[in-house]
């Protein structure tokens, strides 16, 4: 199978041939990619006297090469347009088209795609004084938000893109930043209105959120996206529950604790990759990815541990033959 066919297999919860891999974002590339960065991406320096042309074949090339040097089967193009580039949608569509260019389908490729209210930031008051105070003006923001990311969607998949990873962050640790009766008011109905309509545009959907989302996650998956990532171990989320609850509904990316990859030892990086492996891989519907994604400052080494244990344990067992049949044929009971 090519890395393409194993993501879509994967996504549609079938077993391709061994667990695809890929990771939401990879920023840490200073030891293996000759120092290059991402021109605009998140945490990045600027390209001061770069061309935009220019900008776009560098993260390209640098997109494409940390994807093969990983085995990754999908290219998330989350957060990387140059600076000082006005139209984000433009962005993605010259960077996917350049990717394209020079790999053809050998990769899914992905974007950001979310247009539901997440945790808020320095706005948490103010936010929160909307939803008491004018309830119907964020309903009909949420709604708006919707088509216009629509509109957006529309020009991406038309350029070459396949599908969404949909960023917006729904909890904290201790659990979700709305109350599960509010998160039905404001974020469940515009969530499916959105992965239906992109799924109806045929784009596959990821839809991501940290934290503990337990008292959501039904409401979540009722949107009916493809995948849900990042089933967040620091929050308590356990993929091995998930996958025995959910996993015919959805398929499953991550889990491979982030604390860890950063502070931990070698012994508790490996063993979570192996739960993650071990409990989320049988029968398919898994892709294995860390539990957030490759940040910048993240060592290498945590990432080199994890690359290791999914190579050894990223096929699926082959069919087992009847016994006395030493030919290699599989028997017929017609």
């Amino acid at each position: 199978m090519t890395h393409r066919e194993r993501a879509v297999a994967a996504l549609e919860r079938r077993q391709p041939d061994f667990v695809p891999h890929f990771e939401l974002a990879f920023l840490e590339t200073d030891r293996d990619f000759d120092g290059r960065t991402f021109y605009g991406a998140a945490g990045c320096p600027g390209f001061n006297g770069v061309a935009y042309r220019e900008a776009i074949a560098h993260n390209a090339r640098l997109y494409i090469d940390i994807a093969r040097k990983f085995d990754h089967s999908i290219i998330c193009l989350n957060g990387s347009k140059p600076q000082n580039y006005p139209d984000f949608t433009q962005g993605i569509i010259d960077l996917v088209r350049s990717i394209r260019e020079q790999v053809g389908d050998e990769f899914l490729i992905l974007c950001h795609g979310d247009a539901t209210y997440s945790v808020p930031g320095n706005d948490m008051m103010e936010f929160t004084t909307r939803l008491m105070e004018d309830p119907q003006g964020v309903k009909r923001e949420a709604e708006l938000r919707v088509a216009e990311k629509l509109v957006q969607c529309k020009r991406m998949l038309q350029a070459g893109v396949d599908g969404f990873t949909l960023c917006s962050d729904y909890a904290f640790n201790s659990g979700p930043f709305l109350s599960p009766g509010m998160f039905a008011d404001f974020v469940a109905p515009y969530l499916k209105l959105l992965v239906h309509e992109q799924r109806a545009l045929g784009a596959y959907v990821i839809k991501h959120t940290d934290g503990n989302i337990m008292p959501v996650l039904d409401m979540i998956l009722e949107a009916e996206p493809h995948a849900l990532h990042s089933i967040d171990p620091m929050a308590g989320m356990d993929i091995r529950l998930i996958k025995k609850e959910y996993g015919s509904r959805v398929a499953l990316c991550g889990n491979v604790h982030c604390a860890y990859m950063q502070t931990g030892t070698p012994d508790q990086i490996s063993e979570s990759a192996d739960y993650c492996l071990r409990w989320a891989k049988p029968g398919g519907g898994y892709l294995f990815s860390t539990s957030n994604s490759i940040f910048r400052g993240m060592p290498l080494e945590s990432y080199d541990l994890i690359h290791r244990i999914w190579r050894q344990k990223r096929e699926y067992e082959k069919p087992r033959l009847a016994e006395g049949n030493n030919r290699g044929e599989i028997p017929c009971h017609c």
